[in-house]
């Protein structure tokens, strides 16, 4: 088995490549909207997709601010090579991952949206994943309509504290927010596809169920944010946003599934606070189920936010925290057999802390923590439980330059490593072959561009 020092090495490659094509000094900017606004990254992001003061206010004002593009598109492009610390079945000794170890091209996504009237605006993004499925340990492309989000906004009172009101229709679960404690852009910003095998189970808000929300929203006085929004089927027009996924793969809600959010931020543009409170109660209905009852997830979530920015723009601290209390009563689940009791309770947990120097060096550390019920049927697991804990480092880097033949070409490298402490309800021997929760370790390494 290869050791972790091939992804370093790996990295030090990707980085000796990039300098060999030659470049221009010069300050990064967002490709998507920089065209648009006039502005570089730094304006609405610490670390991309993370938002600073004004971010919030470009996206919550409905990605309408500067002129209108003729042709408002982007791209992204993710390479990255991952390490998991043992790859192999210990039941038949065979690899669990053929990919593993190797410098993939993992990702490449599409970008529209911006102004669309000066009430009106959005951001779309189509995504080509290049490792999404496998078959014998081979991995095969598919696309899909990836988070979207549409909007409609008016703005009141006054310019440097308006009260904007809008109206959201988007594909996933809080990526409508502002705030990234919300799960749709928490941390990690970016993960690996070749994840550990059966890693812990996510709450509904954290699924990224391709759904279709259409909510309305109000923030007051650049402090107070409200939302609700109903969340539905993506069927009959609005199966549109969930364009490219397979129908085995759709999730569906009976009927109108409340999610409402409250967040209050004190601050300024060097130094904010925010605490706040989401949830949503949705009555999710199995594949083709022909009528039969639903499981009803109810998901009450709590988080806060504080960002720190030096008056130089040399040092920055960002610090999220979040947790989710679930609910579940297995009304399908249950009397089918694919759960042991009627009802269940989950909880994940999760905080980072990053700072970032002159806006080139940045060190993120988090953690992570899920608990819940026992269900055999659910999990089928030695121990029943999917308690699975961790923590992660991860180290940024982002050249300072514009490539000669596209400057608006932005990079960012990085380097993450992910240890499990517990791993779905054990710390050693979880599926019954002796697979130890640090046996799922993670070392990886992405480049990041944007163009």
């Amino acid at each position: 088995m290869k050791t972790p020092c091939a992804v370093i090495k790996s990295a030090m490659l990707a980085l000796w490549l990039l300098g060999s094509f030659g470049f221009m000094p010069q300050t990064e900017a967002n490709p998507l909207f920089a065209r648009q606004t006039g502005l570089n990254c730094a304006s609405c992001h610490t670390i991309y997709p993370e938002l600073t003061p004004f971010g919030r206010k470009f996206k919550l004002g409905g990605y309408t601010l500067g002129e209108r593009e003729k042709v408002p598109l982007a791209l992204m492009a993710v390479f990255s090579r991952n390490s998991i610390n043992d790859n192999t079945d210990k039941s038949t000794g065979d690899k669990l991952y053929g990919k593993n170890n190797e410098f993939v091209a993992e990702a490449i996504s599409l970008f529209s949206g911006g102004k669309i009237t000066d009430n009106a605006g959005a951001f779309i993004q189509w995504t080509y994943n290049n490792i999404s499925t496998t078959d014998n340990q081979t991995f095969a492309g598919h696309s899909a309509l990836d988070n979207t989000d549409l909007r409609v906004v008016k703005l009141f009172g006054s310019e440097e504290k308006p009260t904007i009101v809008g109206l959201t229709l988007h594909n996933n679960p809080t990526v409508q927010d502002v705030f990234n404690t919300a799960p749709a852009w928490s941390f990690p910003y970016w993960s690996p596809s070749i994840a550990a095998p059966g890693r812990g189970t996510l709450t509904f808000l954290e699924s990224g169920a391709r759904v279709a929300g259409i909510g309305a929203y109000a923030h007051v006085l650049d402090a107070l944010y409200l939302e609700a929004t109903s969340y539905q089927t993506a069927k009959g027009a609005l199966s549109v946003l969930r364009a490219g996924t397979p129908d085995s793969q759709r999730v569906s809600l009976s009927g109108a599934n409340p999610y409402w959010r409250i967040a209050y931020t004190i601050g300024d543009e060097h130094q904010n606070f925010m605490i706040g409170h989401f949830g949503t109660i949705a009555s999710v209905e199995a594949p083709d189920s022909g009528g039969t009852p639903a499981d009803r997830f109810r998901d009450l979530g709590f988080d806060a936010q504080y960002q720190f920015f030096s008056k130089d723009d040399h040092h920055i601290i960002s610090a999220q925290a979040a947790m989710i209390n679930e609910k579940t009563d297995w009304r399908s689940g249950f009397p089918n057999g694919g759960n042991d009791n009627p009802s269940s309770s989950l909880r994940s947990t999760r905080a980072k802390i990053t700072y970032l120097y002159d806006r080139t060096y940045g060190i993120t550390a988090g953690a992570f923590k899920v608990t819940g019920d026992a269900d055999f049927a659910r999990f089928g697991t030695t121990t029943g439980k999917p308690d699975t804990s961790g923590y992660l480092v991860e180290l940024n880097y982002w050249p300072k330059f514009k490539f000669a033949w596209d400057p608006q070409m932005n990079v960012r490298f990085g380097l993450q490593y992910t240890g499990y402490t517990k791993f779905n309800g054990s710390h050693s021997n979880y599926d019954s072959t002796l697979r130890r929760a640090a046996d799922n370790n993670t070392l990886f390494f992405y480049a990041w561009f944007m163009f």
